[in-house]
């Protein structure tokens, strides 16, 4: 009886750590935020940021980015107050209808007070 109580804990553990892939919390911003993605020798492209942390980024694209594209990012706030370049290095592309939703982590950790404008 123990056996199988512990085998349906270590199990439950298991997929509790599969769910989760992010290293820090991903927050909606609460207002549009835009971003503008440039890929070496490409123009640029407007999306919009779906998720967002201090490690990385989700946004709404028009196309898909191969695994591990290098991406240099302008994002902007709603109010046009404040922007902030970056890179991200790209995770994944899904594609959602006709959109995809490209994550990736940046090359750098941003700090709080670098993403506060982008969330409130």
């Amino acid at each position: 009886m123990k056996v199988s109580l512990r085998k349906r804990i270590s199990t439950f553990v298991q997929r509790q750590f599969q769910i989760e892939r992010h290293s820090s919390k991903r927050i909606a911003p609460v207002h549009r935020t835009l971003r503008l993605i440039q890929s070496s020798g490409e123009e640029r492209i407007m999306t919009l940021v779906h998720n967002i942390s201090c490690t990385g980024v989700a946004v709404q694209a028009e196309r898909p980015y191969a695994p591990g594209t290098l991406l240099h990012l302008l994002l902007i706030n709603e109010a046009h107050t404040f922007s902030l370049a970056v890179d991200l290095n790209v995770v994944r592309s899904l594609r959602i209808d006709d959109q995809y939703l490209v994550a990736g982590t940046f090359v750098r950790p941003l700090l709080h007070k670098e993403i506060t404008p982008f969330i409130l």
